[in-house]
């Protein structure tokens, strides 16, 4: 292929990305040309658009684009950013999800009104640091979005995956500024005895599809661990292990939540209520889909 200006590459990313399953084509040509051949946005390809971009970015880009149709575009680009935070991402982790703000935005509420009473009942001391568990963490976007929102505030992040793991601790090294720790355990199974308790938060995005229907979901999401989306049978078995094994942990008033996939609200409102005697709320997402499930402990649910 002849050299080619930055216009006529972002065209040829266009037109090649839109013969695949993509559903924002111009979107996905501009990050790719943003992140290979250095330009800063749309306006860059009007002002420089006759430019000539070096041989080895032009190299780069086009085999992005030779892989998209195999590879989620997260994972070409090696970060997606969350909350604010490029996160790094790939292969054997789950692609965090604007869908996965409703769960921060439940936690963050929670934190600030605890921070608060505790401020109120500290008599002028330092207030009491707030504990979170971060389980099923994968990339590390929940605990550390709540991390990076508070300085008061640590995380533990439960991961079981060895191929997840490598990229939580990049994540927590880039965002956790010193107040994360990561444990290698299987959720699906009870904590150690040693497990600290008194936890303020326990939060989690858990695996949550119904198995028999992961082969049916879009490519897209096909592409990602299937361990991070096989929720066993029913997509319910990890809510049963947080709330029998894990909950346990949480300190009175302490808060449980979950993202859950469309349409479980009602499964998992009752084993909130059978398993915890939690009075559930719901949370919504941007696009109005009820995405989180969450309950406080106690005397104060």
């Amino acid at each position: 292929m002849s050299a080619m200006t930055l216009r006529q590459l972002y065209d040829y990313g266009r037109r090649t990305l839109a013969a695949l399953p993509v559903d924002a084509p111009d979107h996905e040509a501009l990050l790719l040309c943003q992140h290979f051949l250095g330009i800063g946005g749309r306006i860059d390809i009007t002002a420089r658009g006759d430019s000539v971009p070096q041989k080895d970015a032009v190299a780069g880009f086009l085999a992005a684009l030779e892989q998209r149709s195999h590879r989620p575009l997260q994972y070409i680009l090696g970060e997606w950013e969350f909350c604010g935070m490029p996160l790094a991402v790939g292969e054997g982790v789950l692609v965090p999800r604007e869908d996965t703000a409703a769960l921060v935005e439940v936690v963050c509420e929670h934190i600030s009104r605890l921070l608060e009473e505790n401020a109120k009942g500290s008599g002028g001391q330092p207030p009491r640091p707030v504990r979170v568990l971060d389980l099923c963490a994968g990339s590390g976007a929940v605990g550390l979005a709540a991390v990076r929102a508070f300085p008061n505030v640590s995380c533990t992040f439960v991961e079981y995956s060895k191929d997840a793991l490598p990229w939580l601790r990049r994540n927590t090294a880039r965002w956790g500024d010193g107040r994360t720790e990561i444990v290698e355990l299987d959720v699906l199974a009870p904590p150690p005895q040693d497990f600290p308790r008194g936890l303020d938060v326990i939060c989690s995005n858990p695996p949550y599809i119904p198995a028999g229907d992961i082969d049916g979901l879009a490519r897209e999401v096909r592409q990602e661990p299937r361990m991070a989306l096989d929720g066993g049978e029913d997509g319910l078995c990890f809510y049963r292990a947080i709330a029998r094994n894990w909950a346990p942990l949480l300190r009175e008033g302490g808060l449980l939540a979950v993202e859950i996939g469309a349409g479980q609200e009602c499964d998992v409102e009752r084993i909130y209520v059978r398993e915890l005697a939690m009075n559930p709320h719901q949370k919504t997402d941007f696009n109005g889909v009820i995405r989180a499930i969450y309950g406080t402990d106690g005397a104060k649910s």
